[in-house]
């Protein structure tokens, strides 16, 4: 990567770029693999970063790997989980800000509730996590803003637009072949992803395969294995 390409990575000025963030983080998943620095004070940067670039991906990772399992996706996001918990517990909002470390783990929260209702309702049911995203919502208010040339509109126009944008999406549910959407052939080892379909999708999701508890208590054991190679026992 030029400085050039790195720079524009940890440029913050467009903060809503999500594939930058996503690219960003893939890309720091690799500084492990680079030959060990001489010297130890800029070895024990290279350490902080592997360790934060390795905590992020835990999050990220299991909405973008295709190949991952729902139960897998559960045990990274408890790993991320508990690595966030300790890290603001000792260091808080020098390492994430509030708003960032409560909307992270009402993400995982909320993923771990629905996988154990939807074991309730029909343990044959697939869930895809990605599916808790704002894609559809987005795609919603991208349909309300295309009807017409008014862009700014008031609230009962707002509900008017809703109505005819959900009819729309209705008619492309029942009829896919009018609406195909984007599509990516390969998905394995691409970066920079920020909305995958879940047809794309290769991993076992049924949520009748996945042993919440364990996975949990799997994550945390991890959890306990990777402070010890970062910081010691």
């Amino acid at each position: 990567m030029s400085p050039e390409e790195a720079n524009f990575l940890l440029s913050p000025t467009d903060r809503q770029n999500v594939p930058k963030a996503v690219s960003l983080i893939q890309h720091l998943q690799l500084v492990h693999s680079l030959p060990a620095l001489g010297h130890p004070g800029e070895q024990n940067s290279r350490n902080k970063i592997n360790f934060m670039s390795k905590m992020l991906g835990f999050f990220v990772l299991p909405f973008i790997i295709v190949e991952m399992s729902l139960s897998q996706q559960l045990e990274s996001l408890s790993i991320f989980s508990h690595l966030a918990a300790a890290m603001f517990i000792v260091h808080g909002v020098a390492c994430l800000t509030g708003a960032l470390y409560a909307n992270a783990q009402a993400i995982v929260k909320n993923i771990f509730i629905t996988v154990a209702r939807l074991q309730v309702i029909d343990r044959t049911l697939d869930f895809y996590i990605l599916m808790e995203g704002t894609d559809r919502l987005e795609n919603l208010f991208c349909e309300c803003r295309t009807q017409d040339h008014s862009r700014n509109f008031d609230i009962k126009q707002l509900a008017q637009k809703m109505s005819v944008a959900t009819l729309i999406n209705a008619t492309y549910e029942r009829n896919p072949e009018l609406n195909r959407g984007h599509r990516k052939l390969n998905l394995q080892g691409a970066i920079g992803i920020d909305c995958i379909n879940p047809k794309s999708w290769e991993g076992n999701t049924c949520v009748g395969n996945v042993d919440i508890s364990k996975d949990w208590k799997s994550g945390w054991k991890k959890v306990l294995i990777i402070m010890n190679e970062s910081f010691g026992p």
